[in-house]
């Protein structure tokens, strides 16, 4: 029988990995596997989980979801990040709505999210317009539809993830890989749905505190400028498919982490 749901994840927190696998595993009653992407050796304890796929690589965290997206099986996919966990029951419910709904395979559900301290009781990202891409000043474009949703965290069928390319591993970090992503899909007409409440919950290390320097850097210097030299232009409006082993073109090694090289 097919897997149900591959879960993506590029980390490099292994002393989180087996409690991101509990709370997946309340998060959803289907068949799922976590495809974890990521320089360090797991954790032995993990050995014993057959829903655990590991793949080594040593690039950047986009290149480790892409490379994630190829090996996964799954009839859907989504994604994490090692700082976070799935709520209890909502990755079904997210599946389920998307079932309930969708009209083609193309169709996406696109999910809330609660990041940093005090998240849970801020009322602003369970607002619909914080998931609203042209809503965030800096990355905000005329070529891009004030109705476009973000894609942070959703459920897409596997096989339209694949077709139109998966996310591009030239942007560094994920977050703007997935705002990408969500402006290639949208322009390819499929119909997005958000759900009501949050289903997924991370820490935020701001700027350069703790192991969050890399990302910062990559994401201020590197993915938003990209990201805004590609959408200010009007080119951009045919941009929709990619290649889908883009992952290929990019270092093995991600530098701005790993300095030995």
């Amino acid at each position: 029988m097919k897997t149900k749901l591959s879960v993506i994840l590029p980390s490099i927190r292994i002393h989180n990995l087996l409690y991101f696998y509990q709370k997946l595993k309340e998060s959803t009653s289907y068949s799922f596997e976590l495809i974890i992407v990521g320089p360090y050796d797991l954790p032995a304890v993990l050995d014993q989980y057959d829903e655990i796929l590991y793949i080594k690589d040593r690039g950047s965290p986009s290149r480790c979801q892409q490379i994630g997206l190829v090996n996964a099986t799954g009839e859907y996919v989504t994604w994490g990040a090692d700082d976070g966990y799935f709520l209890k029951d909502k990755l079904t419910e997210a599946i389920d709505f998307l079932e309930e709904n969708k009209t083609s395979y193309k169709d996406i559900v696109t999910c809330k999210y609660l990041e940093g301290l005090g998240a849970a009781t801020s009322p602003t990202m369970y607002q619909d317009t914080y998931y609203k891409i042209n809503h965030h000043d800096g990355l905000r474009s005329k070529y891009i539809s004030d109705d476009h949703w973000l894609l942070n965290v959703g459920i897409v069928d596997t096989k339209y993830a694949k077709e139109i390319g998966g996310w591009d591993a030239q942007f560094e970090v994920t977050t703007i890989s997935h705002m990408d992503f969500a402006v290639r899909t949208q322009r390819n007409q499929s119909k997005y749905f958000i759900l009501e409440d949050p289903i997924f919950i991370c820490a935020h290390l701001p700027g350069v505190e703790g192991d969050h320097g890399p990302v910062h850097y990559s994401h201020v210097q590197h993915d938003e400028p990209l990201f805004k030299k590609i959408y200010n232009d009007p080119g951009s409006l045919n941009r929709i498919n990619i290649e889908l082993n883009n992952w290929e073109q990019t270092p093995p090694v991600w530098k701005r982490r790993f300095e030995d090289v």
